[in-house]
């Protein structure tokens, strides 16, 4: 017998945070067929709080999606924009889950639309990050490379388009999410430019590899389109990609300082913080209320003048708590209106992580706030077990392979931090962490940059960060030479 939990009511569901219990009911009006006036929602798919909720259920004994739209002022203009788009693919035989119900619950207050699960179902993320080769990889983006000439052939353009949105099932891709799906030529084909444009935004993900892909991508879309290929649209859809791509971590970034699906931010007794809610916990909102009292039970990592850094293992989790200490009054004064370097270290932990450049993954950020003014601030991540470079780099036994595997690591990292636009302001041996899972991890990021423009100061910075990196070696010549020829590596390709 299925759990049909507690029985919902609109102002619940409007009101619904990230801990709202689950299974819950949602009855239907008695005019309903018998067996599916009750429809049990069982698991949170996607939620914006006030706006709208996307869950698994059970409506008539059959599993569904259900799409739930909750902005009393906005709500009827999102569904029908759904629809709208759901019906688009319809129309345009594009493969997207069966709809079942499209329609209102508690007097017409309550929109949403009800989808058949698919199953068994996967995102082109999943299955790209599963242990796909390169072949099976490249397989993977032509075949929704396919469906998206489909789409672009009917003249649909979804404006949201991302990876997320292409399941794979058996041997079907289907659509989802019909919000951003529009018809925007009345069932014309989309031209090249905009056709190129889509797909270039499609592809603007951060994951390594996608690139080596891209003219055989193309080559297979106008395939699907029928068109010749023409040269000069490569270097085109590569400077759209990197664009896209910069628009994408900055609304990232954005989004990790508000609460949203991914953070939560809160501001109470004296603080402001933001947390992954994927860390959500007793232990980390005991930390994140009384910080200093938690890390005096830890084992202290580092204990300076101007930060405090500090290894917590609770119950749900291992923790590196980092708190940067205001030194005097002076001290206090000068911090207090500028961004904390636990904000500076939070914002540049998301913008490592959505690059997918290797960093103790960031689950907080805590300001002690006093009449709206900044002060002692803390940083929180994932303990991460390995060795700092500078020990592991400097054992007597260290092997030639070894060194050459880690000056691998170095030589990838320094190059996607420059192609990211990102300098670190202080390669300290000590700020490179080589894990014990064989990754070289970046760590200290409070004196990061990122650079939207990367000009010629950008390429000051760098050097910087090149010359202080040298300077760890000195005196261990078989190093050094190691790392200048990864320097001069890095500075030869059009740099």
């Amino acid at each position: 017998m299925i759990d049909s939990g507690w029985l919902a009511d609109l102002a619940a569901l409007r009101q619904a945070q990230f801990d709202l219990p689950l299974p819950f009911t949602i009855s239907f009006p008695e005019g309903s067929e018998k067996s599916r006036r009750r429809l049990v929602c069982r698991k949170l798919l996607r939620l914006i709080p006030g706006k709208r909720m996307v869950c698994t259920a059970l409506w008539g004994g059959q599993d569904v999606v259900v799409k739930l739209f909750l902005d009393p002022r906005k709500a009827e203009r999102h569904f029908k924009r759904e629809l709208a788009g759901v019906n688009a693919l319809f129309a345009a035989a594009i493969k997207t889950p069966a709809l079942l119900f499209s329609g209102s619950v508690f007097a017409g207050s309550l929109p949403l639309i009800i989808f058949t699960e698919i199953k068994p179902a996967a995102t082109l993320v999943d299955l790209w990050f599963e242990g796909a080769g390169y072949d099976e990889r490249q397989a993977l983006l032509e075949r929704v490379c396919a469906k998206i000439a489909e789409h672009h052939k009917a003249g649909l353009l979804q404006s949201d388009i991302h990876w997320s949105n292409f399941l794979f099932s058996n041997d079907d891709v289907y659509t989802i999410d019909g919000d951003s799906v529009t018809n925007r030529s009345s069932g014309i084909e989309l031209g090249r430019k905009s056709s190129l444009a889509n797909l270039a935004l499609f592809l603007a993900e951060p994951y390594s590899g996608i690139d080596d892909f891209l003219t055989a991508l193309w080559q297979h879309y106008c395939g699907c389109r029928g068109w010749p290929v023409a040269a000069d649209e490569i270097k085109n859809l590569r400077s759209l990609i990197a664009g896209y791509r910069r628009y994408k971590v900055e609304k990232f970034v954005a989004k990790s300082q508000r609460s949203c699906t991914a953070f939560q931010a809160l501001q109470e007794n004296g603080f402001y913080s933001v947390y992954d809610r994927s860390y959500q916990c007793p232990a980390l909102a005991e930390l994140l209320q009384r910080p200093d009292e938690m890390m005096a039970g830890g084992e202290i990592l580092k204990a300076g003048n101007s930060a405090t850094v500090v290894r917590l293992k609770l119950k749900e989790l291992d923790l590196v708590v980092k708190r940067y200490n205001i030194k005097d009054l002076k001290h206090a004064g000068k911090r207090s209106l500028r961004p904390s370097r636990a904000a500076v270290s939070w914002k540049m932990g998301q913008r490592l992580s959505w690059w997918r450049i290797a960093t103790p993954k960031p689950v907080a950020m805590l300001e002690k706030r006093v009449l709206g003014l900044r002060s002692t601030a803390y940083f929180i991540s994932e303990y991460v077990e390995g060795s700092l470079a500078y020990d592991l780099l400097r054992q007597p036994g260290l092997s030639a392979a070894e060194l050459a595997y880690w000056s691998e690591q170095f030589a990838i990292l320094l190059r996607r931090l420059r192609d990211s636009g990102l300098t670190h302001g202080d390669f300290k041996a000590t700020n490179f962490l080589c894990g014990s899972d064989a990754k070289l991890y970046l760590i200290d990021l409070d004196a990061m940059r990122f650079w939207p423009k990367p000009g010629s100061a950008f390429k000051r910075a760098v050097k910087r960060d090149y010359k202080r990196l040298l300077a760890n070696w000195q005196d261990m010549p078989e190093i050094e030479r190691s790392f200048q020829n990864i320097i001069k590596n890095l500075q030869s390709d059009n740099f």
